[in-house]
């Protein structure tokens, strides 16, 4: 098997964590490739064909960090074990004291495949396509400066929903839903449901509230104000993010594409909900 090890690149500690499972899996004659930076931190030759060749990837750092990875190899649905070592992180649920043991698993092949649905955001100007990209967590859209309100027109398929008047709108995966749509107020949801969710982001109506939706139905957002048309900016996962006009089309619909995360098989999901949020905790 041929890991790839990714890391965060401003990150001190990630870096030389990585540079232990490096040495880890040189010790174990385990074929590796790692990123240029990683590769110039710990002063080895760079590898290239990381993301083309990898069939794991051990990915050190935030949500952030795996989500990046997620973006760069999405498209061979390469699995990630992801090591936490970032604040309030969701997907990366391996700590650094399991790592070691958790790495040992994995390559005996004792792990759980834990397949996420991931959204397929196509950004539309008129004729022209400005771009379409997978997601695992959310698409959103919001004001990159001036604290004003903004129209949004939602349909699903051909039907008109409603049009918003918010700061912005979080179209979510059950995956993003502990993301920014919960601290926008939107419900948590199981990652095996298959569904999207709609979440106003300080919606001016107080009747606005999160819609969950089947994910089988596509979204269609608009952009129909003119006075802060130029301040809009629609973000992919975090990463990527693209300026909005008046009349831009956005479509979201369940993508082709999966992401594959590793976990333990004595790790469930309502355990990290406990952790991660603290529950039964006063």
């Amino acid at each position: 098997m041929i890991v790839g090890v990714v890391s965060k690149e401003d990150n001190n500690e990630a870096l030389s964590y990585a540079a232990k499972v490096i040495a880890w899996l040189e010790n174990r004659r385990v074929p590796c490739l790692i990123e240029d930076h990683l590769a110039d931190f710990t002063g080895h030759e760079r590898t290239p064909g990381l993301w083309s060749q990898a069939e794991l990837l051990v990915v050190l750092g935030g949500d952030g960090t795996l989500l990046r990875a997620i973006r760069m190899s999405a498209e061979r649905e390469i699995p990630i074990l992801g090591v936490h070592m970032g604040y309030l992180g969701f997907l990366s649920e391996v700590t650094e004291q399991e790592l070691f043991p958790a790495l040992e698993a994995v390559l005996r092949g004792e792990y759980v495949r834990d397949e996420r649905v991931m959204l397929e955001a196509t950004l539309l100007r008129g004729p022209e396509l400005i771009v379409r990209q997978h997601v695992l967590n959310d698409v959103v859209i919001n004001k990159s400066a001036l604290a004003r309100i903004f129209d949004i027109e939602v349909w699903v398929d051909e039907t008109f929903i409603t049009c918003y008047r918010a700061d912005g709108l979080i179209v979510s995966t059950p995956t993003g839903s502990t993301a920014y749509n919960l601290a926008a107020d939107g419900p948590i949801v199981h990652p095996k449901v298959e569904a999207l969710v709609l979440t106003p982001i300080c919606p001016h109506m107080l009747s606005n509230r999160s819609i969950v939706l089947p994910n089988f139905q596509a979204v269609t957002l608009i952009v129909t104000s003119k006075k802060a048309a130029d301040n809009i900016f629609l973000t992919l996962d975090g990463q990527r993010g693209f300026p909005l006009e008046v009349g831009d089309r956005l479509i979201v619909r369940r993508g082709s594409q999966r992401a594959i995360l590793l976990r333990s098989p004595q790790r469930d999901f309502f355990q990290v909900l406990r952790s991660k949020l603290k529950w039964q905790e006063r």
